[in-house]
Protein backbone atom coordinates (compact mmCIF):
# COMPACT_ATOMS: atom_id res chain seq x y z
CA UNK A 1 0.00 0.00 0.00
CA UNK A 2 1.09 3.58 -0.64
CA UNK A 3 2.12 5.43 2.49
CA UNK A 4 0.54 8.78 3.25
CA UNK A 5 3.87 10.31 4.28
CA UNK A 6 5.32 9.72 0.81
CA UNK A 7 2.27 11.16 -0.88
CA UNK A 8 2.59 14.23 1.30
CA UNK A 9 6.27 14.54 0.41
CA UNK A 10 5.52 14.21 -3.31
CA UNK A 11 2.78 16.83 -3.11
CA UNK A 12 5.16 19.21 -1.37
CA UNK A 13 7.82 18.79 -4.09
CA UNK A 14 5.23 19.31 -6.83
CA UNK A 15 3.90 22.44 -5.15
CA UNK A 16 7.36 23.94 -4.76
CA UNK A 17 8.33 23.40 -8.39
CA UNK A 18 4.95 23.93 -10.01
CA UNK A 19 5.01 20.59 -11.84
CA UNK A 20 5.06 16.85 -11.40
CA UNK A 21 5.96 15.04 -14.61
CA UNK A 22 7.20 18.03 -16.55
CA UNK A 23 6.33 17.05 -20.11
CA UNK A 24 5.95 20.71 -21.00
CA UNK A 25 9.03 21.81 -19.04
CA UNK A 26 11.04 24.59 -20.62
CA UNK A 27 14.38 23.21 -19.47
CA UNK A 28 16.65 20.16 -20.03
CA UNK A 29 16.32 16.61 -19.06
CA UNK A 30 17.85 13.37 -18.09
CA UNK A 31 20.68 11.05 -18.55
CA UNK A 32 20.30 7.60 -20.05
CA UNK A 33 22.39 4.49 -20.15
CA UNK A 34 23.81 5.39 -23.56
CA UNK A 35 25.88 8.50 -22.86
CA UNK A 36 26.48 10.47 -26.04
CA UNK A 37 28.73 13.41 -26.72
CA UNK A 38 27.21 16.76 -25.90
CA UNK A 39 25.96 19.00 -28.67
CA UNK A 40 28.18 21.81 -27.35
CA UNK A 41 31.55 21.88 -29.12
CA UNK A 42 34.30 21.37 -26.55
CA UNK A 43 36.79 23.56 -28.40
CA UNK A 44 34.30 26.45 -28.59
CA UNK A 45 33.64 26.20 -24.86
CA UNK A 46 37.38 26.16 -24.14
CA UNK A 47 37.96 29.18 -26.40
CA UNK A 48 35.21 31.01 -24.54
CA UNK A 49 36.93 30.26 -21.25
CA UNK A 50 33.93 28.43 -19.80
CA UNK A 51 33.43 24.98 -18.33
CA UNK A 52 30.11 23.24 -18.89
CA UNK A 53 28.95 19.66 -18.54
CA UNK A 54 29.43 17.72 -21.76
CA UNK A 55 26.77 15.00 -21.46
CA UNK A 56 23.83 14.65 -23.82
CA UNK A 57 21.24 12.99 -21.58
CA UNK A 58 19.19 10.23 -23.23
CA UNK A 59 16.59 8.17 -21.31
CA UNK A 60 16.24 4.40 -21.35
CA UNK A 61 13.23 2.93 -23.13
CA UNK A 62 10.26 1.68 -21.11
CA UNK A 63 9.43 -1.97 -21.81
CA UNK A 64 5.99 -2.91 -23.07
CA UNK A 65 3.89 -4.94 -20.63
CA UNK A 66 0.35 -6.34 -20.83
CA UNK A 67 -2.46 -6.07 -18.32
CA UNK A 68 -3.03 -9.44 -16.62
CA UNK A 69 -6.39 -8.37 -15.29
CA UNK A 70 -5.35 -8.61 -11.63
CA UNK A 71 -5.19 -5.68 -9.18
CA UNK A 72 -1.40 -5.86 -9.28
CA UNK A 73 -1.56 -6.02 -13.07
CA UNK A 74 -3.51 -2.75 -13.06
CA UNK A 75 -0.87 -1.22 -10.75
CA UNK A 76 1.82 -2.35 -13.21
CA UNK A 77 0.08 -0.51 -16.05
CA UNK A 78 -0.17 2.63 -13.90
CA UNK A 79 3.52 2.41 -12.98
CA UNK A 80 4.48 2.01 -16.62
CA UNK A 81 2.44 5.08 -17.62
CA UNK A 82 4.08 7.19 -14.90
CA UNK A 83 7.57 6.03 -15.87
CA UNK A 84 6.80 6.85 -19.53
CA UNK A 85 5.80 10.38 -18.51
CA UNK A 86 9.10 10.78 -16.70
CA UNK A 87 10.95 9.56 -19.79
CA UNK A 88 9.15 12.15 -21.94
CA UNK A 89 10.13 14.80 -19.41
CA UNK A 90 13.74 13.69 -19.72
CA UNK A 91 13.70 14.10 -23.49
CA UNK A 92 12.10 17.55 -23.37
CA UNK A 93 14.43 18.76 -20.66
CA UNK A 94 17.51 17.48 -22.45
CA UNK A 95 16.58 19.36 -25.63
CA UNK A 96 16.32 22.57 -23.65
CA UNK A 97 19.58 21.91 -21.82
CA UNK A 98 21.51 21.64 -25.07
CA UNK A 99 19.93 24.89 -26.33
CA UNK A 100 20.96 26.69 -23.15
CA UNK A 101 24.51 25.38 -23.37
CA UNK A 102 24.82 26.47 -27.01
CA UNK A 103 23.56 29.94 -26.11
CA UNK A 104 26.01 30.18 -23.22
CA UNK A 105 28.97 29.27 -25.45
CA UNK A 106 27.86 31.53 -28.32
CA UNK A 107 27.52 34.56 -26.06
CA UNK A 108 30.74 33.82 -24.19
CA UNK A 109 32.65 33.63 -27.49
CA UNK A 110 31.17 36.95 -28.64
CA UNK A 111 31.91 38.51 -25.24
CA UNK A 112 35.57 37.42 -25.40
CA UNK A 113 35.93 38.68 -28.97
CA UNK A 114 34.51 42.11 -28.09
CA UNK A 115 36.45 42.43 -24.84
CA UNK A 116 39.63 41.42 -26.66
CA UNK A 117 39.18 44.32 -29.09
CA UNK A 118 38.53 46.75 -26.23
CA UNK A 119 41.60 45.57 -24.31
CA UNK A 120 43.81 45.78 -27.39
CA UNK A 121 42.70 49.35 -28.05
CA UNK A 122 43.17 50.39 -24.44
CA UNK A 123 46.62 48.81 -24.39
CA UNK A 124 47.86 51.17 -27.07
CA UNK A 125 45.71 54.06 -25.86
CA UNK A 126 42.70 55.88 -27.25
CA UNK A 127 40.85 59.14 -26.71
CA UNK A 128 39.27 59.48 -23.25
CA UNK A 129 35.59 58.53 -23.32
CA UNK A 130 35.78 57.17 -26.88
CA UNK A 131 32.09 56.52 -27.79
CA UNK A 132 33.00 53.62 -30.07
CA UNK A 133 34.71 51.92 -27.15
CA UNK A 134 31.60 52.37 -25.03
CA UNK A 135 29.51 50.86 -27.85
CA UNK A 136 31.69 47.73 -27.74
CA UNK A 137 31.43 47.61 -23.95
CA UNK A 138 27.63 47.85 -24.21
CA UNK A 139 27.67 45.00 -26.73
CA UNK A 140 29.69 42.86 -24.31
CA UNK A 141 27.25 43.80 -21.54
CA UNK A 142 24.39 42.51 -23.68
CA UNK A 143 26.23 39.19 -24.01
CA UNK A 144 26.57 39.03 -20.23
CA UNK A 145 22.86 39.76 -19.79
CA UNK A 146 22.02 36.88 -22.11
CA UNK A 147 24.35 34.62 -20.13
CA UNK A 148 22.59 35.76 -16.94
CA UNK A 149 19.25 34.80 -18.49
CA UNK A 150 20.73 31.41 -19.35
CA UNK A 151 21.82 31.09 -15.74
CA UNK A 152 18.24 31.74 -14.60
CA UNK A 153 17.06 29.11 -17.06
CA UNK A 154 19.52 26.60 -15.60
CA UNK A 155 18.24 27.35 -12.10
CA UNK A 156 14.65 26.76 -13.17
CA UNK A 157 15.75 23.61 -14.92
CA UNK A 158 17.42 22.39 -11.74
CA UNK A 159 14.18 22.86 -9.80
CA UNK A 160 12.24 20.95 -12.46
CA UNK A 161 14.73 18.09 -12.47
CA UNK A 162 14.72 17.95 -8.68
CA UNK A 163 10.95 17.40 -8.76
CA UNK A 164 11.27 14.70 -11.45
CA UNK A 165 14.04 13.03 -9.45
CA UNK A 166 11.87 12.92 -6.34
CA UNK A 167 8.99 11.49 -8.40
CA UNK A 168 11.24 8.82 -9.88
CA UNK A 169 12.60 7.79 -6.48
CA UNK A 170 9.05 7.59 -5.14
CA UNK A 171 7.92 5.55 -8.16
CA UNK A 172 10.78 3.05 -7.73
CA UNK A 173 9.85 2.67 -4.05
CA UNK A 174 6.15 2.15 -4.93
CA UNK A 175 7.08 -0.57 -7.42
CA UNK A 176 9.09 -2.39 -4.75
CA UNK A 177 6.18 -2.20 -2.31
CA UNK A 178 3.83 -3.72 -4.92
CA UNK A 179 5.55 -7.11 -4.50
CA UNK A 180 3.80 -7.46 -1.14
CA UNK A 181 0.29 -6.99 -2.54
CA UNK A 182 -1.61 -10.30 -2.58
CA UNK A 183 -3.50 -11.68 -5.57
CA UNK A 184 -0.68 -11.30 -8.13
CA UNK A 185 0.19 -13.83 -10.82
CA UNK A 186 3.72 -14.72 -11.93
CA UNK A 187 3.58 -12.36 -14.90
CA UNK A 188 2.79 -9.46 -12.56
CA UNK A 189 6.01 -9.99 -10.59
CA UNK A 190 8.01 -10.43 -13.80
CA UNK A 191 6.63 -7.10 -15.03
CA UNK A 192 7.39 -5.47 -11.68
CA UNK A 193 11.02 -6.62 -11.86
CA UNK A 194 11.38 -5.13 -15.35
CA UNK A 195 9.83 -1.82 -14.32
CA UNK A 196 11.84 -1.68 -11.09
CA UNK A 197 15.07 -2.08 -13.04
CA UNK A 198 14.10 0.66 -15.52
CA UNK A 199 12.92 2.98 -12.75
CA UNK A 200 16.22 2.49 -10.92
CA UNK A 201 18.18 3.27 -14.09
CA UNK A 202 16.11 6.40 -14.60
CA UNK A 203 16.70 7.46 -11.00
CA UNK A 204 20.47 7.11 -11.42
CA UNK A 205 20.35 9.13 -14.63
CA UNK A 206 18.27 11.88 -13.06
CA UNK A 207 20.57 12.22 -10.06
CA UNK A 208 23.56 12.41 -12.42
CA UNK A 209 21.85 15.07 -14.51
CA UNK A 210 20.91 17.10 -11.46
CA UNK A 211 24.49 16.99 -10.21
CA UNK A 212 25.89 18.08 -13.59
CA UNK A 213 23.43 20.94 -13.97
CA UNK A 214 24.14 22.22 -10.47
CA UNK A 215 27.84 22.16 -11.35
CA UNK A 216 27.07 24.19 -14.49
CA UNK A 217 25.15 26.70 -12.39
CA UNK A 218 28.00 27.21 -9.93
CA UNK A 219 30.64 27.66 -12.62
CA UNK A 220 28.41 29.86 -14.79
CA UNK A 221 27.62 32.14 -11.83
CA UNK A 222 31.35 32.58 -11.22
CA UNK A 223 31.89 33.27 -14.92
CA UNK A 224 29.17 35.95 -15.07
CA UNK A 225 30.45 37.61 -11.86
CA UNK A 226 34.00 37.73 -13.24
CA UNK A 227 32.80 39.05 -16.62
CA UNK A 228 30.81 41.84 -14.94
CA UNK A 229 33.80 42.82 -12.82
CA UNK A 230 36.09 42.82 -15.85
CA UNK A 231 33.67 44.93 -17.86
CA UNK A 232 33.45 47.44 -15.02
CA UNK A 233 37.25 47.82 -15.11
CA UNK A 234 37.21 48.26 -18.89
CA UNK A 235 34.51 50.91 -18.54
CA UNK A 236 36.69 52.89 -16.12
CA UNK A 237 39.76 52.50 -18.34
CA UNK A 238 37.77 53.72 -21.35
CA UNK A 239 36.89 56.90 -19.48
CA UNK A 240 40.59 57.82 -19.36
CA UNK A 241 41.59 56.12 -22.62
CA UNK A 242 44.06 53.47 -21.44
CA UNK A 243 45.04 50.97 -18.78
CA UNK A 244 46.64 52.14 -15.58
CA UNK A 245 47.10 55.77 -16.55
CA UNK A 246 45.17 58.75 -15.30
CA UNK A 247 45.01 60.62 -18.58
CA UNK A 248 44.18 64.29 -18.80
CA UNK A 249 42.16 65.18 -21.88
CA UNK A 250 44.23 65.65 -25.00
CA UNK A 251 44.78 69.36 -25.30
CA UNK A 252 43.64 71.14 -28.49
CA UNK A 253 47.23 72.26 -29.15
CA UNK A 254 48.55 68.70 -29.01
CA UNK A 255 45.69 67.14 -30.94
CA UNK A 256 45.93 69.65 -33.80
CA UNK A 257 49.72 69.61 -33.88
CA UNK A 258 52.19 71.81 -35.68
CA UNK A 259 53.86 70.59 -38.83
CA UNK A 260 57.60 70.66 -38.45
CA UNK A 261 60.56 68.86 -39.93
CA UNK A 262 62.53 69.09 -36.71
CA UNK A 263 65.08 66.29 -36.37
CA UNK A 264 65.03 63.71 -33.61
CA UNK A 265 65.84 65.40 -30.33
CA UNK A 266 66.61 63.15 -27.36
CA UNK A 267 65.53 64.47 -23.97
CA UNK A 268 67.36 64.31 -20.68
CA UNK A 269 66.35 61.49 -18.35
CA UNK A 270 65.48 64.16 -15.75
CA UNK A 271 65.90 61.63 -12.99
CA UNK A 272 63.14 59.39 -14.36
CA UNK A 273 64.37 55.82 -14.43
CA UNK A 274 62.92 52.32 -14.59
CA UNK A 275 64.61 49.62 -12.52
CA UNK A 276 67.49 52.01 -11.90
CA UNK A 277 68.47 52.31 -15.57
CA UNK A 278 68.70 55.15 -18.00
CA UNK A 279 66.29 55.16 -20.98
CA UNK A 280 67.12 53.11 -24.06
CA UNK A 281 65.51 55.75 -26.20
CA UNK A 282 64.06 59.21 -25.59
CA UNK A 283 62.42 61.81 -27.78
CA UNK A 284 60.68 65.11 -27.12
CA UNK A 285 57.76 66.48 -29.03
CA UNK A 286 58.21 70.23 -28.99
CA UNK A 287 56.83 69.77 -32.48
CA UNK A 288 54.23 67.13 -33.24
CA UNK A 289 55.94 65.60 -36.27
CA UNK A 290 59.27 64.14 -35.32
CA UNK A 291 61.01 61.61 -37.55
CA UNK A 292 62.04 59.21 -34.78
CA UNK A 293 60.92 55.81 -36.05
CA UNK A 294 64.18 54.65 -37.64
CA UNK A 295 66.18 55.50 -34.53
CA UNK A 296 63.60 53.76 -32.31
CA UNK A 297 63.72 50.65 -34.48
CA UNK A 298 67.50 50.52 -34.28
CA UNK A 299 67.42 50.90 -30.48
CA UNK A 300 64.78 48.20 -30.04
CA UNK A 301 66.55 45.81 -32.42
CA UNK A 302 69.81 46.23 -30.51
CA UNK A 303 68.05 45.49 -27.21
CA UNK A 304 66.33 42.39 -28.59
CA UNK A 305 69.60 41.15 -30.08
CA UNK A 306 71.19 41.30 -26.65
CA UNK A 307 68.17 39.77 -24.88
CA UNK A 308 65.68 37.86 -27.01
CA UNK A 309 62.81 38.15 -24.50
CA UNK A 310 63.48 41.79 -23.61
CA UNK A 311 60.48 43.72 -22.24
CA UNK A 312 59.97 47.43 -22.70
CA UNK A 313 58.44 50.22 -20.65
CA UNK A 314 57.10 53.19 -22.62
CA UNK A 315 56.85 56.25 -20.36
CA UNK A 316 54.77 59.27 -21.33
CA UNK A 317 56.45 62.33 -19.76
CA UNK A 318 53.95 65.15 -19.24
CA UNK A 319 54.70 68.77 -18.36
CA UNK A 320 53.40 70.76 -15.44
CA UNK A 321 51.68 73.03 -17.96
CA UNK A 322 49.26 70.21 -18.77
CA UNK A 323 50.88 69.09 -22.02
CA UNK A 324 50.34 65.34 -22.20
CA UNK A 325 52.56 62.84 -24.01
CA UNK A 326 50.04 60.02 -23.92
CA UNK A 327 49.16 60.23 -27.60
CA UNK A 328 52.83 60.01 -28.53
CA UNK A 329 53.46 57.17 -26.08
CA UNK A 330 50.60 55.21 -27.62
CA UNK A 331 52.15 55.66 -31.06
CA UNK A 332 55.57 54.56 -29.78
CA UNK A 333 53.92 51.49 -28.24
CA UNK A 334 52.38 50.59 -31.62
CA UNK A 335 55.70 51.17 -33.34
CA UNK A 336 57.54 48.78 -31.01
CA UNK A 337 54.88 46.11 -31.55
CA UNK A 338 55.18 46.63 -35.32
CA UNK A 339 58.91 45.85 -34.96
CA UNK A 340 57.97 42.31 -33.90
CA UNK A 341 57.89 42.67 -30.12
CA UNK A 342 54.93 40.90 -28.50
CA UNK A 343 52.40 43.37 -27.07
CA UNK A 344 52.45 41.57 -23.72
CA UNK A 345 56.12 42.55 -23.38
CA UNK A 346 55.45 46.27 -23.79
CA UNK A 347 53.89 48.35 -21.01
CA UNK A 348 52.81 51.98 -20.91
CA UNK A 349 53.04 54.29 -17.92
CA UNK A 350 52.83 58.04 -17.35
CA UNK A 351 54.83 60.55 -15.31
CA UNK A 352 54.97 64.32 -14.88
CA UNK A 353 58.37 66.02 -15.01
CA UNK A 354 58.59 69.50 -13.47
CA UNK A 355 61.64 70.33 -15.59
CA UNK A 356 60.11 69.24 -18.92
CA UNK A 357 59.37 72.09 -21.33
CA UNK A 358 57.59 69.84 -23.84
CA UNK A 359 55.90 66.45 -23.76
CA UNK A 360 58.26 63.56 -24.37
CA UNK A 361 58.46 59.78 -24.44
CA UNK A 362 61.11 57.52 -22.92
CA UNK A 363 61.62 53.81 -23.58
CA UNK A 364 63.28 51.61 -20.98
CA UNK A 365 64.41 47.99 -21.23
CA UNK A 366 63.22 45.76 -18.40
Amino acid sequence: MIKLSKLSYLAMIAALTGCTYSQDAIFPSLFGSDIQEAAVDNSDAANAGIVLGQTDFKPVNVSKVSDTGTFVGQKVMTFRSELSQLQDSIKNNNDQLQKIRKSVVTNALQYHKTVGMVEAKLQVGTTPGNPRMFEMINSAQNNIQTMSSNLSALNQLSASIAADTANTDYLADSIRQAYTISGAVDEDHAHLRTLENEANQTSVLMHSLLSEINGDITRQQQYVDTANSNLSSLNEATKVGSFGISNPSISPRTSRGYISRAPLSPVRASGITTSGSRPLFAVNFANTKVNYKDSLKQAVSTAVAKKNNAAFEVVAVNTLKGQTAQTYASQVFQDIVSFGVSADRVNISSKTDASASAPSVMVFVQ
